[in-house]
């Protein structure tokens, strides 16, 4: 009897074993598969930055760069980003957006401002002008990426893909901060539409959020409108309130992608860069 009990835990603990190796093949697999795993396993990689190397740093950071250097170092590098397919599609990344149309006549009902889209809100006029810094770091380091001749596992490897994960990282950051930010002002009811239609928004471009989410966001504040009316009457307002400066004036309802003049994920509430 206790030689049987003791076989039972012993097929037991070869079957929790078993599932245990197999979620961690999984979870290997998954990273993997990310891309990210190099990243993920590497040790901390310590070094000292020489005391001539961070002088010159240092002068740089106290008195600035001449502008014409800095005009000179923009310009220097100017990749073409071949499109992958329609869902990747990175050929528009270096392209800084303006306000959508739609949304910008939205924005100056509910700010009650004839202001031009450049203007229209102090917040996205700073995340604009951050975008383009941003922006001008990822054309030498997409060249040095495109020309690198280090060994796949090599520290210097290792380094170069940190960094394209971080400048990724911070361009998504400022664009979700700079889509959040109109939102809140003119549909905050629909904010979680950001999330849920991601896929939707456009990787740089002419336009901020695109006509395939103005499209899905026409279609969810219409549809909100119906259920306000049906439930509450005729006397429901036709689209939820919106958060103003000024006042809590609903704002005007949508009409849809180019159908006003000046057209060209996760949520960052407590943001780093910006």
């Amino acid at each position: 009897m206790a030689k049987t009990k003791r076989s039972k835990r012993s097929r037991k603990s070869s079957s929790d074993s078993s599932s245990s190796s197999s979620s961690d093949s999984d979870s290997s697999s998954t990273s993997s598969k990310s891309g990210f795993s190099d990243v993920e396993d590497a040790k901390v990689k310590k070094f000292i930055f020489k005391k001539h190397e961070s002088g010159r740093l240092a002068k740089w950071l106290l008195k600035g760069i001449p502008e014409k250097h800095v005009k000179a170092a923009r310009e220097a590098f100017k990749p073409t980003v071949e499109k992958m397919d329609k869902r990747y599609d990175a050929s528009n990344v270096f392209t800084n957006p303006r306000l959508d149309g739609t949304l910008f006549t939205a924005l100056q009902s509910v700010k009650n401002s004839t202001a031009s889209v450049a203007n229209i809100d102090p917040q996205e006029k700073i995340y604009r002008r951050q975008t383009d810094l941003v922006l001008d770091i990822g054309k030498p380091l997409l060249f040095l990426i495109k020309n690198s001749k280090f060994k796949k596992k090599s520290s210097n490897a290792l380094a170069l893909k940190t960094m394209s994960m971080l400048w990724v990282h911070l361009v998504k950051d400022i664009s979700s901060a700079r889509r959040l930010n109109i939102m809140t002002q003119v549909h905050r009811n629909h904010v979680d539409l950001l999330n849920r239609s991601a896929d939707m928004l456009p990787i740089g471009g002419d336009d901020l959020f695109g006509d395939a989410f103005i499209k899905e966001l026409v279609a969810q504040v219409q549809t909100a409108a119906l259920v306000n009316n049906s439930v509450a009457g005729p006397s429901a307002a036709s689209t939820p309130k919106a958060v103003s400066s000024n006042n809590n004036r609903p704002p005007p309802p949508l009409s849809g992608p180019g159908s006003s003049g000046n057209s060209s994920q996760q949520h960052f509430n407590d943001n780093r860069y910006v």
